[in-house]
């Protein structure tokens, strides 16, 4: 593990981007961290994740034209999936509803979990009553890691994320063996666009802070 901290986010050239880093800065990790890079293109070269990488790239030919949920239904096919894992929120029942029909129309096999399989509760985990959410009473709590293993032993080729909740995103990653992309995330407030916080951070009533850290050194 390295000591040295990456910074891409404060870059205002973004060199990569034209793969040109004659005027990069003198930080720029392509230049500094060899080593990774490397090991990036190492892996790259390996038959599946070529294969991968280079069924994202055909997906190019239509960017901007094609909503997520097309571009989701365009990689899968040309990755050549049949069977496909849906693990969504109770709360988006509706739409995971709909998406499952929209892809079986597609011609795809699908499988579809919800986040309350089990019926798990906050005592599941021994979560004390101060930090339950309704008091003392059953707090309900999704099963993220029985999604996935549902959704694999279904036999899913590629799983979907469908608005799960920060971290139960996290462990369904972690436990899911097929691949995993996301359709949308959550976010309770601001109709499932959690970008739309910072798009508006510049507003006079926004509880964010955004600007750069006075304690950075230039």
């Amino acid at each position: 593990m390295s000591d040295e901290q990456t910074a891409c986010s404060y870059c205002a050239k973004k060199k990569c981007f034209f793969g040109d880093f004659s005027t990069a800065p003198p930080d720029c990790p392509t230049i500094t961290r060899q080593a990774e890079l490397e090991y990036s293109r190492q892996k790259l070269a390996e038959p599946e994740n070529q294969r991968m990488a280079q069924d994202v790239a055909r997906t190019w030919k239509d960017y901007g034209r094609l909503t997520r949920v097309e571009e989701t239904v365009l990689y899968a096919r040309l990755r050549g999936f049949k069977k496909l894992g849906v693990a969504f929120c109770v709360g988006l029942s509706e739409e995971a509803e709909k998406f499952t029909n929209l892809l079986r129309n597609e011609g795809f096999e699908v499988a579809s979990a919800c986040c309350m399989f089990g019926g798990f509760s906050s005592d599941d985990v021994d979560l004390p009553v101060e930090d339950k959410a309704f008091g003392g009473g059953r707090q309900p709590m999704c099963n993220p890691i029985g999604q996935a293993r549902l959704l694999d032993e279904a036999g899913c080729e590629l799983n979907i994320i469908l608005g799960l909740c920060v971290g139960d995103d996290t462990l369904f990653i972690k436990h899911s063996q097929a691949p995993v992309t996301v359709l949308a995330v959550k976010d309770r407030v601001l109709a499932h666009n959690p970008l739309g916080a910072l798009y508006t951070a510049r507003n006079i009533y926004t509880r964010l802070k955004v600007k750069r850290p006075k304690t950075d050194k230039p």
